[in-house]
């Protein structure tokens, strides 16, 4: 099993290689088409920090576990959270459709009224 640092190692050789194949090739980004050249928007970060690369196995083991545990516990907050918004918009469209019902005013299928003094 490989350390972090032999990774690390492994990584930057390869971009290395890279970089001297494009060199060999004449691809060392002159062109004579006038075409402009693709540049990263922002150089590329470290893949880890060099806290991370000074810890212990144990240490990096802990960590991710926590950050396992933080992962659960926000997926099932997030599944809670969808859950009330469906049942939230359940209850808006019940009340959407009852108000509605009431805008025109009572329903027929409700008995009148007794008309008092025998008139109608």
């Amino acid at each position: 099993m490989s350390t972090l640092e032999d990774l690390d190692d492994l990584e930057r050789e390869q971009k290395e290689d890279k970089k001297d194949d494009k060199k060999k090739d004449g691809e060392d980004g002159k062109k004579g088409d006038g075409d402009a050249d693709m540049q990263d928007a922002e150089p590329e970060e470290e893949v880890l920090d060099e806290e991370i690369l000074n810890l212990g196995t144990r240490d990096i083991v802990a960590r991710k576990r926590l950050m396992e545990n933080d992962m659960r516990i926000m997926k099932s907050e997030y599944q809670r959270l969808t859950h009330e918004k469906s049942s939230m918009n359940e209850k808006i469209k019940d009340n959407l459709d009852k108000i509605e019902n009431n805008r025109y005013g009572p329903s027929r299928a409700w008995p009148h009224p007794p008309v008092r003094g025998g008139v109608a």
